[in-house]
């Protein structure tokens, strides 16, 4: 049904939502649809292989074989009005919350202590040295939210397992090198992964691609005692008021388009190499299995 009535997957539709959206700017846009028409993308389709969504309103970047995907490319373009108040790019934001929180114009807002790190400092020492680093969770290449990359093709391409990217600097530090067992925790959780140390992380700074489940090739905590653990086990859900607003404008609640995020993204945690790993099998190994039963 989704298939049938989304104008990225059936022609007509789009072409209906091109004329609905020209009667409003006063300009023709069906022409980035027309090509496609006739064409209707079936779940047969996309079970087979993966189909080329054709281009809507929906979003303001084409799917075109000879445009790269761009957000705002049919705003500049097209001369579709953007999605603001004023129709406009806008740097200035005249609601009150955002007055009130003095977020009006673009500010520079530095790491806040969360207070995570502290507390948990030398408290489960394995011997090992113990550092802090800001802890960063981007996109990852090859996957992203739901499409995982834990399939056995991008598994023997990479490291086989989860992974954490860190410094030359701070991994020399730590006395760890490329491919050894590292724990990431702080007060909130723990996670182990294989170390990728690279010049091309800057020191202080310690990131793990988001979506990397705990499922494959993972050993136990040496903190606590269960497997392993992923990107979110070490943050926190922390909202931000200003997206709350909403009915105004742009800022208006849309599913998967605009809304309150859990920004779960800056955090510190302790790095350092693990001592002991273990693979948690056999009977009564894994706290987390043995709970299920």
């Amino acid at each position: 049904m989704i298939l049938t009535l989304a104008p990225e997957t059936n022609g007509q539709v789009a072409v209906k939502a091109w004329q609905a959206l020209s009667e409003i700017t006063g300009r023709e846009h069906t022409h980035l649809a027309l090509n496609k028409e006739d064409e209707k993308i079936r779940f047969r389709d996309i079970q087979a292989q993966p189909r080329k969504i054709i281009s809507s309103p929906t979003w303001s970047g084409l799917e075109d074989e000879h445009v790269s995907y761009n957000a705002g490319y049919t705003n500049v373009h097209e001369l579709i009005p953007w999605r603001t108040l004023s129709g406009r790019q806008s740097l200035y934001q005249d609601h009150q919350w955002m007055r009130d929180f003095g977020e009006s114009l673009l500010v520079y807002r530095p790491p806040i202590d969360t207070r995570s790190v502290k507390a948990v400092m030398g408290e489960k020492s394995n011997g090992n040295p113990e550092k802090a680093l800001n802890f960063l969770t981007p996109h990852q290449k090859w996957g992203i939210h739901s499409t995982y990359s834990d399939n056995l093709l991008m598994l023997t391409l990479s490291r086989g397992g989860p992974i954490v990217w860190m410094s030359e600097a701070d991994a020399k530090d730590l006395g760890i090198e490329d491919n050894d067992w590292i724990e990431v925790f702080n007060a909130n959780g723990a996670l182990t992964a294989r170390a990728v140390v690279s010049q091309r992380v800057p020191a202080g700074m310690t990131m793990m691609y988001h979506a990397q489940e705990r499922i494959v090739n993972l050993p136990g905590s040496e903190i606590t005692g269960q497997r392993g653990g992923i990107h979110n086990s070490v943050t926190r859900i922390t909202p931000k008021p200003t997206h709350m607003i909403g009915g105004y404008g742009h800022l208006a609640y849309g599913f998967n388009y605009y809304g309150t995020v859990g920004s779960n993204r800056d955090e510190f945690v302790v790095v350092r190499k693990m001592k002991n790993i273990n693979w948690l099998d056999g009977e009564g190994n894994d706290q987390v299995q043995e709970s299920v039963k």
